[in-house]
């Protein structure tokens, strides 16, 4: 009988891990990775069997090239020819490479050795693991350079439902993240750009507790001192103090009020005199009036939640990342500074156009670290770009807000 409780508390524990920061964002790390060996496994034997078809169809057409160009050289005699011969040759040699070209490009063939994959000094491949983690990140944010696709059956139905279950994923990562980041960024923003001057002040003065000495203090030598002077006083209980109007214990007692109290005493022939004794405070007794430590907290992130980091601030935030990235990929694949800004600007905005992709020197050894570079500035950005979006949503809201106010369209929220 106590077993379904526990499993249900574990089931409870494992989903609220799960929808988490760190729980979101690792779901989304782990769906790339798992992305990367699943299109491996489907795309990579495709793409050796692809090279080897291509490579079939070439080598015909290369074979069948060079026999019509010897050709065009043997029937106008060869280097010995005339002005009127030369031109001739020269179309028809035209006319022959260009059939070749047309042909290679419809084949798709790129040159490779096909029976060199996987060796040391062979092709690499596309569909690597890693260049299946930068596709899978691609799918998932939606980027899609196109730079490869899948080609088999099972790829692309694969394709479909990973990219059905990725982008809600990674739709949800990027909101939850984003707004913890945001939350962060403002803090920081708050703290050590503003040095707490745009924090909202609070109006009401804290009130702290008033402590008692172990001694009493003057509390106790003026009490004693009105007990030896009157001897203990006690109210009667007959005493009607519902005749006292109610009073602050700093207000006085106006003539009236005097007066009321006199005339009760005298009707009660003097007997029955109202005294007015003090309290008898315990000592070490703190006296609290207000005590507000508990909605401090509270009071804080109320008061950081109502920062707002300017455009300013945000867009040098997206251009340092962009700038940043346009230094790092030039160092890495050789690029100068306007195309790899341009790869960056096009793959955080998800344009993807597909024309600048990394990793595509296969002579390059570092290709692999390449990819996955690639893949983490990818990842990255989006998630700072989800902060800064959110950053600025709140900052534009926030001046539409004034600009009503000023306009009178908005009504002005009362302060406290």
């Amino acid at each position: 009988m106590g077993a379904p409780p526990e499993k249900d508390g574990c089931c409870k524990t494992i989903t609220k891990f799960l929808f988490s920061h760190i729980g979101l964002c690792l779901m989304v790390v782990l769906y790339c990775v798992a992305g990367g060996f699943i299109f491996e496994h489907l795309e990579k034997n495709n793409e050796e069997q692809i090279c080897y078809e291509s490579r079939s169809e070439y080598e015909p057409m290369q074979s069948k090239t060079i026999n019509s160009t010897l050709k065009i050289f043997y029937e106008y005699g060869g280097a010995i020819t005339n002005e009127q011969t030369r031109d001739l040759m020269v179309l028809q040699l035209e006319s022959v490479l260009e059939t070749f070209r047309n042909n290679t490009l419809a084949i798709g063939y790129n040159g490779r050795w096909c029976q060199l994959y996987g060796q040391p000094n062979g092709p690499t491949y596309d569909w690597s693991w890693a260049g299946a983690v930068l596709f899978s990140v691609t799918v998932v944010t939606t980027i899609g350079y196109g730079h490869i696709a899948p080609k088999t059956v099972w790829g692309r139905l694969v394709c479909i439902a990973y990219a059905v279950l990725g982008i809600p994923l990674m739709l949800l990562c990027l909101a939850n993240i984003g707004d913890a980041l945001a939350d962060i960024f403002r803090f920081i923003y708050a703290k050590i750009c503003c040095c707490g001057a745009c924090r909202k002040k609070k109006d009401k003065d804290k009130v702290t507790p008033i402590k008692h000495s172990e001694s009493g203090g003057q509390w106790d030598n003026d009490k004693k001192a009105l007990t030896e002077m009157t001897g203990p006083q006690i109210a009667p209980l007959d005493t009607n103090f519902t005749r006292v109007p109610s009073k602050s214990p700093t207000d006085s007692m106006d003539m009236s009020d005097t007066r009321r109290l006199t005339s009760a005493g005298s009707r009660s022939g003097g007997k029955n005199k109202v005294q007015i004794v003090p309290l008898d405070l315990k000592k070490n007794d703190p006296v609290i009036l207000d005590d507000d430590s508990d909605s401090d907290e509270e009071d804080e992130d109320m008061e950081n939640r109502k920062v707002t980091v300017p455009l300013t601030i945000t867009m040098i935030v997206i251009g340092g990342y962009i700038f940043g990235g346009a230094v790092l990929f030039g160092l890495w694949e050789g690029w100068d500074w306007l195309q790899s800004a341009y790869f960056c600007f096009i793959t955080l905005s998800t344009i993807g156009f597909g024309d600048v992709v990394p990793g595509r020197d296969f002579d390059n050894p570092q290709v692999q670290a390449q990819l996955m570079l690639g893949s983490i500035y990818i990842l990255f950005g989006m998630a700072i770009l989800s902060m800064c979006f959110s950053l600025m949503q709140e900052e534009i809201l926030a001046k539409a807000r004034w600009i009503g106010q000023k306009l009178g369209i908005v009504e002005k929220e009362a302060e406290d």
